[in-house]
């Protein structure tokens, strides 16, 4: 047992210090200036509102439901969602609950990754909702 402890420890040794001499390589003819990040573009929610009633929308991330806005009844609605509600991973459900009544929906995981515009279509019949991404 003496005998691999000490195999043990001086390999651990050899890979420590391995890791500590390495030093950061540069990329030949890169310039870090020349290609700044990009900003993605902002994820706009366009509402279509076919309901007779006024409709409270709402947006679940990470866990967290928040009131996002309200679209009047038979009304379309262009609104952008902001970062914060675009959660970690960029993946959001969206809800909606009808003023003056006890009926809901809520949309399946939305990713807004790469995607500019999110579609969503009020029923008469919140049940029959409907979400487009593109």
């Amino acid at each position: 047992m003496p005998g691999q402890r000490s195999s043990f420890a001086l390999g651990f040794l050899v890979i420590a210090a391995l890791f500590g001499c390495s030093r950061a390589v540069h990329v030949k003819d890169y310039d870090e200036r020349a290609n700044p990040p990009t900003i993605d573009s902002p994820v706009v929610l366009e509402v279509e509102n076919h309901n007779w009633a006024d409709v409270v929308l709402y947006v679940l991330h990470d866990g967290v439901q928040t009131r996002f806005t309200q679209v009047a009844a038979a009304h379309k609605l262009s609104i952008e969602i902001p970062d914060r509600l675009q959660g970690q991973m960029g993946v959001i459900r969206i809800a909606a609950r009808r003023i003056g009544g006890n009926d809901s929906y809520v949309s399946q995981a939305i990713s807004l990754r790469g995607n500019s515009a999110v579609r969503f279509t009020i029923e008469s019949n919140l049940n029959r909702s409907s979400v487009g991404v593109w």
